[in-house]
């Protein structure tokens, strides 16, 4: 699946279940409902950082290897949540911003990383969704890697909410 249709699934997951209802002059609540939606969103992306890792190897086929591994492991996901969990709420309280709580942070990032996985499970490509304990790339291959069809049905109901 390319990044941009994880990171619409990623916002739509955001908006659908972890906003926070808005009340009148409630800016506060607004704020937490803003970070709980990039949060959601930059945990459906966050898997495919991995990618910058290849730039600093000399093989160029590295990205093949590298790729779909650790960070898009089940295995790895709650480390992977611990760590962008922190890094939210240490920027949140850096930047004075209203935040989620730790928990509600981690599984906010937890569910848009499993979003991440399974929407890669379902290429063609494959992924190693149990690294590093099996380097086996399970694939259900149901639609190819950047499709249009599926990337239309999740930006639907964002363009239906952003019209509303």
């Amino acid at each position: 699946m390319d990044t941009i249709t994880h990171g619409i699934t990623g916002a739509l997951i955001g908006k659908a279940f972890f906003d926070t209802p808005r009340r009148a002059g409630a800016t506060e609540t607004a704020q937490m409902g803003r970070v709980a939606i990039w949060a959601a969103t930059l945990g459906a992306i966050a898997p495919d950082g991995d990618s910058v890792f290849s730039l600093f190897g000399k093989d160029e086929l590295a990205i093949l290897d590298i790729h779909r591994g650790l960070t898009h492991s089940f295995v790895f996901l709650p480390v992977f949540a611990l760590i962008l969990a922190a890094g939210t709420l240490w920027l949140a309280r850096h930047r004075n911003w209203a935040a989620p709580s730790f928990a509600r942070l981690w599984l906010i990032y937890a569910v848009g990383l499993a979003s991440h996985i399974l929407l890669d499970l379902i290429t063609s490509f494959g992924t190693m969704i149990w690294s590093p304990i099996s380097n086996v790339r399970a694939a259900w291959d149901l639609i190819f890697i950047i499709d249009f069809t599926f990337t239309a049905i999740v930006l639907l109901p964002q363009l239906a909410a952003w019209g509303y």
